[in-house]
């Protein structure tokens, strides 16, 4: 039996380190008059006298324990920047040095420094800026309390790392031009420092964040009292040219194409809370190309965006679900048709036949002002599109209209609240010249986080309409659900309902409507170290489904799976899946159904 005195003190160690794991972290700012010289190498007098943010806790793969490698992380600032200067203890002969693409770090041989800024001290939004220890820098932005990662988002900074003899240090600075924040004589912000060691596969982080709490942003430390700071101006022009010839063979000769373009990307911050960009004549035929799918589903296929105008920022303007950006430029409605009807015609010729929708312009203004409400207006016109075909009878040249003048737009309004609650309305807007089809489609969504941030509720409801010649419909979604997100048993349930002629695709995406879901889970996630498993995890999903139109049942699916991370970081992952009754398939096609089991 234990003595009374290793009883005390169990309780004690106990006691300190649930006191540890739950405390936010304070860091108090100290300003520098001199500006810091990125070298890599930590020699600048302010670098001697700022206090450490030491004590890192490793977040994976097992919480709260002391990261087995020393940590030292020093911060200033000016008037111009932000400063951040990382001695990270280790052995150099295991530090990978893998070189790698901008923002491509993750899951190399590399360690990894991180530095985050919540800098208007939401807990829901932030900036992430990291650098491996290639000195590859990576950066994004956080939003929903950290649980959106929008990594296309992309800014200027700079940093050097070095290898020494008992580690590698991180040096960064991070213009203000870069981030935004509030114009207030004295400000406190969100911080936290973390890294990641390869050889161990460990992250560690400063200020604990806990994986039973939903969220990341909010249990961030404090940077407090930055003092005489402003936001600087922040305007960058972009102009291109750029021309080409283009030699496409045909079974009745080739077609020849002069390509030619020129444009102008701006970016504009307004004030210290919103940006304005613009893009004139974009030309996007550097952009990277989609991979070839051979789809033998009924549904579109959803291809991931490349172009950086409509990469970055999409956190709001996609909050509500209603934005797919590859609607914009995407092939003129029209295009297949004109080779349908004349590729296969001995009589006519396809002179021109474009396969992407050009741009006139595209504007976006988004920020947050200093009361948390998110506001971003997008707006973006394309040209119309011809093909030009020859009648080879008469010699006549005609020009067919493939996608007509159209206009986008879409205006958000997201209010957030405390503990990661929001309240946000979206609305999507397109015409089209010549009233062919147009569509509006609005969003209301609500979020509601209690104090400590274990239960969830959240309701959605959505209305589309789309109207044009000989066409009219108007269509509803709406999904609820409520559900406990921390600690070891989370479980969750809820429905969503879309009507049958909702149709939000003009600028959204939907693979199918005419549903009504029901669907429920249950998990466990253990995430202290066993014997044999560093953590492990269960869950059970159900989901129950019904045509909404006419109102029929369609399937019952059980999904179970267990996950099981061993010692050596090994993992073994067990999935079961299974619809035990005969069910219906309504969308193979929409005359009839299939029944499958």
């Amino acid at each position: 039996m234990p003595s009374i005195d290793k009883i005390i003190l169990f309780l004690a160690t106990f006691l300190f380190s649930l006191s540890t794991y739950g405390q936010v972290k304070n860091l108090d700012a100290t300003k520098t008059d001199k500006p810091v010289i990125i070298d890599g190498n930590l020699t600048d007098e302010i670098w001697n006298i700022l206090p450490p943010a030491t004590d890192f806790i490793i977040s994976h793969p097992t919480f709260g324990k002391t990261s087995s490698h020393k940590s030292e992380v020093k911060i200033t600032y000016d008037n111009y920047a932000v400063y951040v200067g990382a001695y990270l203890y280790g052995n150099p002969e295991t530090i990978g040095k893998q070189l790698t693409e901008r923002d491509k770090i993750d899951r190399q041989d590399v360690d990894i420094f991180t530095v985050g800024f919540d800098t208007y001290k939401d807990r829901q939004n932030a900036f992430v800026f990291r650098v491996s220890s290639a000195g590859v820098q990576a950066d994004a932005k956080l939003s929903n309390g950290g649980t959106m990662y929008d990594a296309n988002w992309d800014a200027v900074w700079e940093s050097k790392v070095s290898i020494k003899k008992d580690g590698w240090v991180a040096e960064i600075k991070i213009p203000f031009s870069a981030i935004r924040f509030s114009k207030n004589k004295l400000q406190n912000w969100g911080l936290n420092f973390a890294r990641f060691i390869r050889k161990e596969n460990e992250n560690s982080i400063w200020s604990p964040v806990n994986p039973n709490i939903s969220g990341d942003v909010n249990q961030w430390g404090n940077w407090n009292n930055l003092k005489d700071i402003s936001p600087p101006l922040r305007l960058s022009f972009s102009p291109y040219l750029s021309g080409g010839i283009r030699v496409s063979p045909t079974d009745k000769g080739s077609v020849t194409e002069y390509l030619k373009s020129g444009g102008m990307d701006v970016k504009y911050g307004i004030n210290e809370s919103f940006t304005l960009d613009m893009t004139l004549i974009p030309d996007f035929a550097q952009v990277q190309s989609d991979n070839v799918y051979l789809n033998l589903t009924p549904f579109e296929v959803k291809f991931d965006e490349y172009r950086p105008f409509f990469t970055e920022g999409t956190e709001l303007f996609n909050k509500a679900g209603l934005f797919y950006s590859r609607r914009i430029g995407s092939m003129p409605a029209g295009t297949s048709a004109i080779l349908n009807n004349y590729g296969n015609n001995a009589n006519y010729k396809i002179n021109k036949n474009p396969g992407i929708t050009r741009l006139y312009n595209a504007t976006k203004l988004s920020g947050r002002t200093k009361n948390n409400l998110g506001i971003g207006f997008f707006n973006a016109v394309t040209k119309p599109m011809y093909a030009n075909v020859t009648n080879l009878n008469t010699a006549t040249d005609s020009s067919i209209l493939t996608e007509p003048l159209t206009n986008y737009n879409i205006i958000v309004f997201d209010q957030a609240f405390k503990n990661r609650s929001y309240l946000s309305f979206t609305n999507t807007n397109v015409l089209r010249k010549g009233n062919s089809r147009n569509a509006n489609v609005s969003s209301i969504d609500f979020s509601l986080f209690d104090k400590n941030k274990k239960y969830n509720f959240f309701i959605a409801t959505k209305y589309s309409s789309v109207w044009g010649n000989h066409l009219k419909k108007n269509g509803v979604k709406a999904n609820t659900s409520f559900g406990k997100i921390s600690g070891a048993w989370q479980y969750n349930a809820g429905i969503n309902i879309e009507s049958d002629k909702y149709d939000p695709n003009d600028l959204g995406y939907l693979q199918n409507t005419n549903a009504i879901d029901y669907f429920g889970s249950l998990s466990y996630i253990y995430t202290n170290p066993t014997r044999h498993f560093i953590n492990h995890s269960y869950s059970i999903n159900l989901y129950n489904a019904y045509l909404y139109k006419p109102f029929v049942w369609s399937s019952f699916e059980v999904a179970a799976n267990a996950f099981y991370l061993f010692k050596n970081f090994w993992d073994i992952r067990f999935a079961f899946n299974t619809k035990p009754f005969w069910y219906n398939d309504y969308f193979v096609n929409t005359d009839t159904y299939t029944a499958h089991f």
